[in-house]
């Protein structure tokens, strides 16, 4: 039996307008970018989480390369800041390209860093005298210490130091014990962990 609707097209089919189709598509295209937005959003953070025991060593190693730095904070700053979202945050991996989790590089260059003190010296980092933590850091800073396992030893100094640089003296009281002017293109709304109490030594 004929439907009854057929036959009645008067002539041929017009062809899908261009204009349409594109519209259509990028309707699709937004809705598909708010459904991943959201996503996006729910989605739980990177980890970021390191060990209490891996913040201890963080903080003899800065304080090693850059006298102040446990005292200003070191373990809460590097805390903090992988907290953040990666374009917000002020660690200089920040710009180095690092494909990797920023958790990590940090915690397995600390553990690369032990398990060399320990080679060197038979004693952990955080117990080597002046002399010992010295030759160390001349090792790690100058490339490829043999049987390194962590992420590139002088990519891991060069940042760990610009950090803790970042940290001791990216304040106004850190610049201030310096003898220079604090001339911030932007003023940061927040001090670094330990400014306070750098600035109550620098008044001492």
């Amino acid at each position: 039996m004929k439907h009854p609707l057929a036959g009645t097209t008067t002539g041929p089919a017009k062809a899908p307008d261009p204009a349409r189709r594109q519209t259509l598509k990028a309707g699709v295209g937004l809705g598909a970018a708010a459904l991943a937005a959201q996503a996006a959003a729910k989605a739980p953070a990177p980890a970021t989480t390191l060990s209490r025991h891996t913040l201890a060593r963080w903080s003899h190693w800065l304080d090693a390369l850059v006298p102040g730095a446990a005292a200003a904070g070191a373990a809460a700053y590097l805390v903090g800041q992988l907290g953040q979202p990666r374009d917000a945050s002020t660690l200089f991996l920040r710009y180095m390209d690092w494909p990797g989790s920023p958790a990590d590089f940090y915690r397995d260059g600390l553990d690369a860093v032990e398990a060399l003190a320990q080679r060197l010296s038979g004693r952990p980092f955080a117990a080597l005298d002046a002399d010992a933590r010295k030759r160390l850091i001349d090792a790690v800073a100058a490339g490829q210490p043999e049987g390194w396992t962590g992420p590139p030893a002088g990519l891991f100094y060069f940042v760990s130091k610009a950090d803790g640089a970042d940290l001791v003296f990216g304040t106004r009281p850190g610049i201030e014990r310096l003898g220079l002017d604090y001339r911030a293109h932007i003023d940061p709304s927040a001090p670094w962990p330990g400014a306070t109490g750098i600035r109550r030594r620098a008044r001492t």
